[in-house]
């Protein structure tokens, strides 16, 4: 193959690729000051201090309850032994954790984050396939939703790929 091609083609996704992040920081709201968040997630601002587990055997300790948010102390990513790889373990410098979540009714339910962390909900050692993700409210610390259907019974869920030491998380009914 050409080599002027390979050349061509490589400044022109530096280009566009360049442009597309530009593009995303324009898009995000400057907040003046912090907003509270809607009523349906108004356990975001209600929060207890977690440290996440590093292992399944760690997670009666690492407890969320619903509708209610969560300052979340995580681990370096080589200390976190997940119960199934996550698709996005993150690099020798991220951090992760495992956090317990009891659902009692069934339904759509949301996982609230601060931060664009790598999510994985299990139940049984198998990943529940996400539904439906967006950026939280604006200006309220929600950085990102993720929804998952979920029916009674426990999971998993599992942080990965975040670059700070600790996270806060919510997990909500959809709204």
């Amino acid at each position: 193959m050409n080599p002027k091609f390979f050349a061509i083609l490589a400044a022109t996704l530096m280009l566009s690729g360049g442009a597309l992040a530009q593009e995303m920081r324009e898009a995000a709201p400057r907040c003046e000051a912090m907003a509270p968040p809607p009523p349906a997630l108004a356990g975001w601002t209600d929060t207890r201090n977690i440290t996440s587990a590093t292992r399944a055997g760690g997670l009666a300790a690492a407890a969320l309850t619903i509708d209610k948010g969560a300052k979340v102390a995580l681990h370096p990513t080589r200390d976190v032994s997940y119960v199934a790889q996550p698709d996005k373990p993150g690099g020798s410098v991220a951090h992760g954790g495992l956090l317990s979540v009891a659902i009692a009714t069934a339904g759509t339910y949301q996982v609230n984050l601060s931060s664009g962390a790598w999510i994985d909900l299990l139940q049984g050692g198998k990943a529940i396939l996400s539904t439906a993700h967006a950026p939280g409210p604006a200006c309220t610390g929600i950085r990102k939703t993720v929804q998952f259907p979920l029916r009674p019974g426990n999971y998993v869920l599992q942080l990965s790929a975040n670059a700070a030491p600790d996270i806060q998380v919510m997990v909500s009914r959809a709204q």
